[in-house]
């Protein structure tokens, strides 16, 4: 199984006190089966770029391009054609449903559709209706 790790997760990963919960699962998988997706990266980069202290945005900015970026390596899932094709799908029928999903969280979804993703992430409810199979380790007490 591959799971799409959603930006929450990348986020508890550096917190000072992270969820051991999270870390538990985290050590538990496989690491070749952990992803990331562009999308993820942008709203991490854009995380740290608001930050107003200097040091902590400079070691963060260092974390992404010489930590995460290289751990993730060649497991970085993008937007294709396919993706996009998945998406408008989705879309359209969520909005028809009366349960629209933002851009964003829409976008995941059709990555972690398309390949067949896991998607794991602590806010299950933005991705109920997206049909991406959906995981939350911050609720995962098993070894």
């Amino acid at each position: 199984m591959n799971y799409l790790l959603d930006t929450c997760v990348i986020s508890e990963l550096v917190a000072k006190r992270p969820d051991p919960n999270v870390l538990r699962w985290i050590d538990s998988i496989d690491e070749q089966s952990l992803y990331l997706n562009v999308i993820t990266i942008g709203e991490i980069r854009k995380g740290i770029e608001r930050l107003a202290d200097e040091p902590k945005k400079l070691s963060l900015h260092d974390w992404l391009q010489s930590q995460l970026l290289v751990r993730f390596a060649g497991r970085v899932q993008g937007i294709d054609t396919e993706v996009m094709l998945i998406w408008g799908t989705l879309v359209s029928a969520l909005e028809k449903a009366g349960t629209p999903m933002p851009a964003l969280d829409s976008l995941i979804a059709a990555i972690a559709v398309k390949g067949d993703f896991t998607l794991v992430t602590r806010n299950q409810q933005d991705f109920q209706h997206s049909g991406a199979t959906v995981f939350n380790p911050w609720q995962h007490t098993g070894a």
